[in-house]
C-alpha cells in the first residue's frame, strides 16, 4: 500500500484531533471527581438483602411464622378431613333421602365448604398482616442504624451492593449495619394471627 504525503498528513491530523477530543472528556471526568472529593462526597456500599437474611430479628420472625403456618395447616388438614367425611356420609344417605331433603343437605354442605375457604383466606390474610407488621419493626430499626452509621462516618451516598459493578471492599458497610441491627433488635415478637 502506497501512501502519498497528503493522505499521510490527513491521517496524522485525524489521529491528533481524535486524541485531543478525548483529553477534554478525561479532564472533565477528573474535574468532576475532584469537585466531588473537595465537596466531601463519601461513598458506601450496602447489601440490604444480606442484612435482612442474616439479621437475628428476621430469623426469629421466620421461626415464629413457620410455627403459625404449621398450626394453620394442621387446622386446615383437620377441617378437610371432616369435610371429606361429611361428604361421604352425605353420599351414603343419598339413596335413603327424598330429593328435596338431599338437596337441602347438599346446599348446607356446600355452604360449609365456602365457609371453610373463607376462613382459610382470612387466616392467610392475618398471617400476612402479622408478618408485615413484624418486618416493619425490623425495617424501622434498620433505617435508624443506617442513618446513624451514615452520620457518624460522614457518608453522603450509599449504593445498593447489587447495583454496583465494582467497589473497594473498604466501602462496604453491610457488616457494620448487621452488627448494630442485631445489637439494637436481637428478636421480634410476632403478634398471634389468631386474634
Amino acid at each position: 500500500m502506497v501512501l502519498n504525503i497528503k493522505s499521510f498528513a490527513g491521517m496524522c491530523c485525524a489521529i491528533v484531533l481524535g486524541a485531543l477530543s478525548i483529553i477534554p472528556q478525561a479532564n472533565a471526568q477528573d474535574a468532576a471527581a475532584n469537585k466531588a472529593a473537595s465537596a466531601g462526597v463519601y461513598l458506601a456500599v450496602l447489601d440490604t438483602d444480606a442484612v435482612f437474611v442474616n439479621a437475628k430479628a428476621m430469623q426469629t420472625i421466620h421461626e415464629q411464622m413457620a410455627k403459625f403456618q404449621a398450626d394453620l395447616q394442621t387446622t386446615i388438614d383437620k377441617e378437610k378431613a371432616d369435610v371429606k367425611k361429611a361428604e361421604e356420609e352425605l353420599l351414603a344417605q343419598r339413596p335413603l333421602l327424598a330429593a328435596d331433603v338431599f338437596a337441602e343437605k347438599r346446599k348446607q354442605f356446600q355452604e360449609r365448604i365456602v365457609k371453610l375457604q373463607r376462613e382459610v383466606q382470612e387466616s392467610n390474610l392475618k398471617l400476612n398482616t402479622v408478618r408485615t407488621d413484624a418486618n416493619k419493626k425490623v425495617t424501622d430499626v434498620f433505617r435508624a442504624v443506617v442513618a446513624d452509621i451514615v452520620k457518624i462516618n460522614g457518608i453522603t451516598v450509599v449504593f445498593q451492593k447489587g447495583q454496583v459493578v465494582f467497589s473497594d471492599p473498604k466501602l462496604d458497610i453491610t457488616n457494620l449495619v448487621l452488627i448494630d441491627l442485631d445489637k439494637r433488635l436481637p428478636s421480634v415478637k410476632v403478634a398471634s394471627p389468631k386474634k
